[in-house]
């Protein structure tokens, strides 16, 4: 008989980067390992009370317990809007440049897959979010990375696209997951012209649209809007990582392929979850505001400890990151070190790219007490490597 097998852009996607590091966690604590994991960026705090009073009151509505209509209810793409006018001054119509996802992760799907043809080149970011290259590798596209070195701030060097003369699509990543940088106006002004060139779209990963430390984080749409879209979430600027809600807005034909790709591979989105998206994007933002404060005391506290122990570190201008350079080490081999030795649990930075090699990541997903044990850890930890 023979044996039944996946299809092939199954059998070729990698393990899943995260799913390996989770198993790593729990198979150390089922031996009985107190683990700090700050190996992926779970928001450790809850969601606002005023959302979840919102969600609770819209699940207890009949009108949500019906199939939900593919199309983003108005409401959520209203206040999808009017985030974007208030905080960014960007204009956008509800109808034809907004549309909601399961979660950005989805929303990025239906960007690749909606707008990137087999055989077609997508031009990622060296280091780079993993779902990135599995992206790809599902849509059939041929893969080109772009690098961002410390050097330039992490910002794309275009230039080494020269070579390529056509592309279906760059896309970005600001802020930047994993090393915490933020976007200037000149990366973004480059990337338009680089994507004009190659007669691509581009796409830009806004996750973390709200934290950053400095100022708040550009969006690629204020510089552009003919050929520009942008993903985004609710999971890191109101706890909602659970709620699973995402969107993407932009211009209106990309938007379009993106929403006809939705209606035939995923499904609708429950009704009650987008009105209290839809609340906690057009209620009071003092509770994002604060959510920065507080990650900035965590970024503030963990980068000045690691630094007077001599740890190479990155400080970000934005996410709720910290990237740490390991001076040549191997970044794979002192995880599973910190891990086994110290019960700490770091994202090995080779797992974004080539160029995420000798860097470890750390999520500042914890409260202060918790980092203070943590960086005592990472302390004896750098103690033991002299």
């Amino acid at each position: 008989m023979t044996a039944l097998r996946a299809a092939a852009r199954v059998e070729n996607l990698p393990p899943n980067f995260f799913g390996a590091l989770d198993g790593a966690v729990a198979q150390a604590r089922a031996a009985g390992l107190d683990v700090i994991d700050v190996s992926k960026g779970n928001p450790d705090l809850p969601t606002p009370a005023h959302i979840v009073a919102a969600m609770q009151s819209a699940v207890a509505d009949p009108v949500n317990h019906g199939y939900p209509a593919y199309r983003v209810r108005p409401g959520l793409a209203h206040a999808i809007a009017a985030r974007y006018r208030e905080d960014h001054g960007v204009l956008l119509d509800p109808e034809t440049q907004i549309a909601a996802f399961h979660g950005s992760h989805e929303a990025l799907m239906a960007a690749i897959l909606g707008l990137v043809d087999a055989g077609r080149t997508l031009v990622v970011p060296d280091p780079g979010y993993p779902a990135y290259a599995s992206a790809a590798e599902l849509a059939g596209a041929e893969l080109r990375t772009v690098p961002l070195n410390r050097a330039r701030g992490y910002q794309p060097d275009f230039a080494t696209l020269s070579d390529l003369d056509d592309a279906a699509a760059i896309l970005l990543n600001y802020p930047h997951n994993p090393t915490g940088a933020v976007a200037t106006l000149s990366t973004f002004d480059h990337a338009i012209t680089a994507s004009a060139r190659l007669e691509a779209v581009l796409i830009n990963d806004f996750a973390y649209s709200s934290l950053g430390y400095d100022a708040r984080p550009l969006s690629a749409l204020a510089v552009d809007m003919t050929r520009t879209v942008e993903v985004s979430t609710l999971s890191k600027t109101y706890n909602m990582a659970g709620w699973r809600i995402g969107f993407a807005a932009g211009s209106a034909p990309l938007i379009a392929a993106m929403r006809r790709y939705q209606a035939h591979a995923f499904s609708t989105i429950f009704g009650a979850t987008q009105d209290a998206a839809a609340a906690a994007l057009a209620g009071d933002q003092e509770v994002a505001h604060d959510l920065v404060a507080t990650y900035l005391a965590r970024r503030d506290l963990v980068v000045e400890a690691l630094c007077a122990q001599g740890w190479d570190v990155v400080s970000p201008a934005g996410t709720f990151f910290v990237w740490v350079g390991l001076d040549g080490d191997d970044d794979v081999a002192l995880a599973e070190r910190l891990l086994n030795e110290h019960g700490v649990a770091v994202a090995p930075g080779s797992g974004f790219g080539a160029g995420g090699a000798g860097f470890i990541r750390i999520s500042l997903v914890h409260p202060l007490a918790r980092l203070q044990e943590l960086v005592e850890r990472l302390g004896a930890a750098k103690r033991a490597r002299r």
